[in-house]
């Protein structure tokens, strides 16, 4: 007979939350948004940044935080924060891997 492994305990359909000023907002990881947003990421011009946050934290992220007039800095910090939750890791670790691929 073959082995069979049972992850049916390992899955989870819960959604990871970025909390910002004091708000929480869900963020989308399902595989084909994960693939579109480093898609649009990689682009790097301004309208496909903003639809990479938007197609991850919603509309409503974008009216609330005026993602376009955040700083820089401030607009890495989300986007290191975003693929920390959209694969399951420690901000300080996706951001210890953003330095790594920079360098």
């Amino acid at each position: 007979m073959a082995k069979i492994i049972d992850i049916s305990s390992k899955l989870s359909d819960e959604k990871p939350v970025i909390k910002m000023n004091g708000k929480s907002y869900s963020v989308d990881n399902c595989m084909d948004t994960v693939f579109k947003f480093e898609e649009l990421s990689a682009e790097g011009a301004r309208e496909k940044m903003t639809e990479a946050v938007k197609i991850s934290l919603g509309e409503e992220f974008l009216v609330d935080t005026k993602v376009e007039k955040m700083s820089i800095p401030n607009f890495k910090v989300l986007m290191i924060a975003i693929m920390a939750a959209m694969q399951d890791m420690e901000y300080e670790e996706a951001e210890s891997r953003f330095h790594k691929i920079k360098s």
